[in-house]
């Protein structure tokens, strides 16, 4: 216990607050749901069985979107399964303080709420339109849909993983089972929709989808680090998430969006972001003949932050392998 409480000290700060939180949150739901004796009414409407959950204060359900608009912060930091809620905790700790201890608090802070609070927003608004479209006779969309739960967060934290370290490799179960962080965002938002389908969960659903897609358009075009905003660098162009006999497709879909978002000034374009990073790069270091682009800046920061999370991870085992080599983990 002794070292548990050390491990517990020793997260960074963000980390920590929003490890406690979600587990605070997640087992006063439990205890709530648990706490409540009898069935409902079958023969009762899916609006009255969801304002009798105990929980309905704390998730985000889309039909009580506007009673209780405060479970748009509170939703993703609940998970009433218990198994769902040590997996989702062990997931927070690992990979947030990684990313939090690249990042930085700020940084890494507003990351969360971004990839939090606007995937939830986006899942109710989804599955109000769906019940718009399939008529009152299925208002269970919006009542027993409940959107909660870590999954969009997780999903957003393998996009960041990938663009930090995106030929890390890692070796499961003595080598049995093992992937690249460059992959690891197109096979959870490949399982994970699955599994929760078959368990009925559609919020969930939508989270992993819309938490992946959000991660992303941030991490590429708005977050800042030092001089930079986001991250233009082919090596996480969007088309990078998906297999190659889809690419082309992919680019062609993505190329009309991003050619929309600019026309309509939601992002800087590819050439104006190339000016304002040569520009900052002059004001920088007048002194350099040639500079070098975006783009190879960009790559170069994402290996020397990979190389130093391999230094921390490794300790005294040895020098972090080089750029060109994929270094590897094994996790048992």
């Amino acid at each position: 216990m002794s070292k548990l409480i050390l491990y517990a000290n020793a997260l960074p700060l963000v980390t920590k607050t929003l490890s406690a939180t979600y587990l605070v949150l997640s087992l006063i739901a439990i205890l709530l749901r648990f706490g409540t004796t009898g069935g409902t009414d079958s023969g009762l409407d899916p609006s009255s069985i969801a304002s009798q959950d105990p929980a309905r204060f704390l998730i985000l359900r889309p039909g009580f979107i506007i009673s209780y608009p405060w479970t748009i912060l509170t939703t993703t930091f609940v998970e009433t399964n218990f198994v769902f809620m040590v997996l989702g905790l062990a997931s927070l700790v690992a990979i947030g303080s990684f990313l939090e201890r690249q990042w930085g608090a700020r940084s890494f802070a507003l990351f969360v709420v971004v990839t939090t609070t606007v995937p939830a927003v986006t899942a109710a608004l989804v599955s109000i339109v769906l019940y718009a479209v399939r008529g009152s006779a299925h208002s269970g969309i919006l009542y027993a849909t409940r959107i909660g739960g870590l999954a969009g967060l997780v999903s957003a934290f393998t996009v960041g993983l990938k663009q930090l370290m995106p030929e890390y490799s890692v070796k499961l179960f003595g080598g049995a089972l093992s992937f690249r962080m460059n992959e690891l965002p197109g096979v959870y938002t490949l399982v994970a929709p699955i599994m929760f389908t078959l368990l009925g969960d559609l919020g969930s659903v939508l989270l992993v989808n819309i938490g992946f897609l959000e991660a992303f358009v941030y991490l590429r075009f708005y977050r800042r680090e030092g001089s930079l905003l986001g991250d233009r660098s082919e090596a996480f162009a969007f088309t990078t998430f998906f297999p190659e006999f889809v690419q082309p497709l992919i680019a062609r879909l993505s190329n009309a969006l991003y050619g929309a978002a600019v026309s309509c000034k939601l992002i800087t374009s590819d050439e104006g972001y190339r000016q304002q990073n040569v520009d900052l790069e002059v004001g920088l270091d007048n002194e350099l003949d040639t500079l070098a682009a975006p783009e190879d800046v960009d790559a170069d920061r994402r290996k020397a932050i990979a190389a130093k999370a391999l230094e921390m991870r490794l300790g005294s085992n040895g020098p972090p392998p080089t750029s060109s080599d994929a270094a590897t983990v094994d996790a048992k």
